[in-house]
């Protein structure tokens, strides 16, 4: 019996989902489609129900992570389908230890996997080599591709030609000579960069500095530390080609940036790059960033600002930042926001503010202002409200499907009493076929099901979200990752200026303006609607927090 034989003997009609990958942009999305007509024509063959479709585009098959592939895997083990159907087994996966791995997970649920163009008895003693041999074939030809290519990189490398990917700001690529040249107006930025960091300025300023004049990354985004850490270390600015000095991909297929390959792997060519820093600078750059990172940890230790990103200079506009303010003559070490425009020509006049001082009144004023017991009953309808309205349009799906269900249901008893009255087997064709139907409309069926059960809301949880979340607030203690999410999800900013501090909360309304006795309630509706959504997100981040604990 083969295995398609003992899945319908077990469950009758086949419940399986259909899985497509490509490996990079360079491939064409009609593999995708190509694969799925395939996979689509070989159940209709073999009488299977496709009830579900996971698609990864330009993804490799040497990862498990891809999007899809993970949901696959997550909604095999809840016992949703029966089968995995590929196109080959290389668009499961092109590593041995992932296929055997996956493999193995999806029997213990009762999921099998098949192939429609390397079909053999999985159970079977043979299949075992046939699926070891395949399997390193598809691993082989991935890592001699990687050979192959990797060959022609290093040799390209030794002739100081770019071997792809986005080159280094600042530099363009010659497309006769395959040789980096300088584009002056990036040019201008990392020069910029340089000389900031050289003077002694701080990532943040230089960042700001190149808001300031218009400055991008090479991919047109904003400057982030990340960024400049990199173009600081980059030593094709001073004129030396250097290619393999970055680490291989970890097992996870992760790369580590800050960890290099021996001496001895790299290729390093002097004098192979137009220069756009000069070597003295470039070196007492480097030295410099040495010294930072090897100074001692009395002043380096991380600390924790709740409120960054949400106080605001009132009188200039510009954000304030987090500052640990070492400690000089008289003055003791304090940790402080401080306007960003305290330096240069446009200097901001609005002071410092001492950190504890201004979270705490921030938590001590936010506990106060929304979270009463009175109000938790208000919340708690307005919520439920609020899904239901979400949920109209997966109401009128649901029944829907459960109309066609039963129509289905109709049509295959009014077959069978045919057949039985007539003995006609000529029937038994479109049988199978809404056989098939009724179990892909009941895969459809259960998933609005799930979305529906997932839209609600236990209200014992959410009143546990809203007592978590005051007491949190109302401690005005607690300095963690936690505190931060709860102000993120409630306060909109802090205005600081030089005689008053303006604390504005994210309620659905503005508490700094007058509502009218007509608008209350409208006003007073719409946050307890925002309030409790915000709840709900408290309580979705607390179940996630204790499932890893």
């Amino acid at each position: 019996m083969s295995m398609l034989d003992r899945l319908r003997a077990q469950s009758g009609t086949i419940r399986a989902v259909a899985y497509a990958r490509y490996s990079s942009d360079l491939q064409r999305e009609e593999s995708i489609e190509g694969q799925l007509r395939a996979i689509e024509t070989f159940a209709a063959q073999n009488h299977i129900a496709v009830v579900d479709t996971y698609v990864d585009r330009a993804v490799s098959g040497t990862t498990d992570q891809r999007p899809d592939f993970q949901r696959m895997v997550q909604d095999a083990k809840e016992k949703r389908f029966d089968l995995v159907i590929v196109h080959k087994l290389d668009r499961f996966s092109r590593s041995r230890y992932d296929s055997i791995g996956y493999r193995s997970l999806l029997k213990r649920n009762g999921v099998q996997l098949i192939s429609v163009l390397e079909q053999f008895d999985s159970d079977s003693p043979e299949s075992i080599i046939t699926e070891s041999v395949l399997e390193a074939m598809n691993e082989y030809y991935v890592r001699n591709l990687a050979r192959e290519v990797e060959k022609g990189k290093r040799e390209n490398a030794y002739k100081a030609l770019h071997v792809g990917g986005v080159p280094p700001l600042g530099y363009d690529v010659d497309r006769n000579t395959m040789k980096l040249q300088i584009n002056e107006q990036e040019a201008a930025a990392v020069r910029l960069i340089f000389t900031m960091y050289s003077e002694g300025c701080g990532y943040t300023e230089i960042i700001q500095a190149l808001n300031r004049e218009g400055y991008h990354t090479k991919r047109n985004r904003p400057f982030g530390k990340g960024s400049l850490y990199e173009i600081l270390r980059n030593e094709k600015y001073c004129g030396t080609y250097v290619y393999n000095k970055s680490a291989a991909k970890d097992v996870d297929g992760k790369y580590n940036r800050h960890a290099h390959k021996p001496d001895s792997d790299v290729i390093r060519i002097e004098d192979a790059v137009p220069v756009i820093i000069e070597r003295e600078m470039f070196d007492a750059v480097q030295s410099k960033m040495n010294q930072r990172r090897h100074k001692s940890g009395r002043y380096t230790a991380k600390e924790v600002y709740l409120l960054s990103g949400k106080i605001i200079c009132g009188e200039c506009g510009a954000a304030y930042t987090g500052l640990n303010q070492k400690p000089r003559a008289n003055h003791p070490q304090r940790v402080v926001y401080r306007c960003s425009q305290h330096h240069g020509a446009s200097r901001c006049s609005n002071g410092s503010i001492g950190r504890d001082y201004i979270e705490q009144l921030v938590l001590k004023q936010l506990s106060g202002y929304i979270f009463s017991e009175q109000s938790f009953p208000d919340i708690a309808d307005a919520y439920q409200d609020y899904l239901r309205s979400l949920d109209t349009a997966s109401i009128i799906k649901r029944e829907a499907a459960e109309r066609r269900l039963k129509e289905i249901d109709r049509n295959i008893r009014n077959i069978v009493n045919v057949m039985m009255t007539t003995g006609s087997a000529t029937l038994s064709a479109k049988l199978q076929e809404l056989e098939t139907q009724k179990v892909q409309t009941e895969h459809q069926l259960d998933t609005l099901m799930r979305q529906q059960t997932q839209a609600t809301v236990d209200l014992d949880k959410l009143h546990d979200a809203f007592c978590t979340a005051r007491t949190m607030f109302a401690s005005g203690t607690l300095r963690n990752e936690r505190s931060r999410e709860l102000l993120a999800l409630f306060v909109d900013k802090v205005l600081v200026y030089h005689d008053r501090i303006e604390i504005r909360f994210n309620l659905g309304i503005d508490p700094s303006e007058t509502i009218h006795s007509e608008q209350k309630e409208t006003a007073d509706e719409n946050s307890a609607v925002f309030l409790s959504q915000k709840l709900r997100q408290l309580l979705t981040v607390e179940e996630k927090r204790r499932s890893v604990d």
